[in-house]
């Protein structure tokens, strides 16, 4: 079996951003030479999810809206008192989105549906974060 690891480097204007990275993991399917297996997207930070939506940006506005509303910035979290950064929203909205996606890969492309888009969602960005992609199989 073979393996392709790349590492994305991410540094966010905002603190919260959601960014679509599917044209650059299938640049990486098709630089790995791997014809059919599978992409694990993983970011390397728990302040940032990966997740898999419609291709309509009006999703990720409202995606941004829902967490905002229900993981509000400042509500009194325990790990705002322990930890300096005041990052909890951040740490609890990339457990809701989900940490990590596994997908398909067939034919040397990554195997998403008509509209599917893969997408990062940084939560407590304005500094240097890293998604690694992972590409195994034959």
């Amino acid at each position: 079996m073979k393996t392709h690891r790349k590492l994305l480097w991410f540094h966010t204007r905002e603190r919260t951003e959601i960014v679509d990275i599917t044209a650059e993991v299938e640049g990486e399917v098709r630089e790995s030479g791997i014809r059919e297996g599978l992409a694990l997207i993983y970011p390397m930070h728990t302040s940032s999810a990966v997740y898999v939506s419609d291709s309509d940006r009006s999703l990720t506005r409202d995606l941004d809206a829902l967490l905002a509303r229900l993981v509000p910035r400042g509500a009194g979290y325990q790990h705002d008192a322990a930890d300096p950064k005041g990052n909890a929203d951040g740490h609890l909205k990339a457990i809701l989105c989900g940490h990590h996606v596994t997908l398909p890969v067939s034919e040397g492309r990554l195997d998403l549906g008509t509209w599917q888009r893969l997408y990062y969602a940084e939560f407590d960005g304005r500094r240097d974060k890293e998604v690694q992609i992972r590409i195994l199989g034959e």
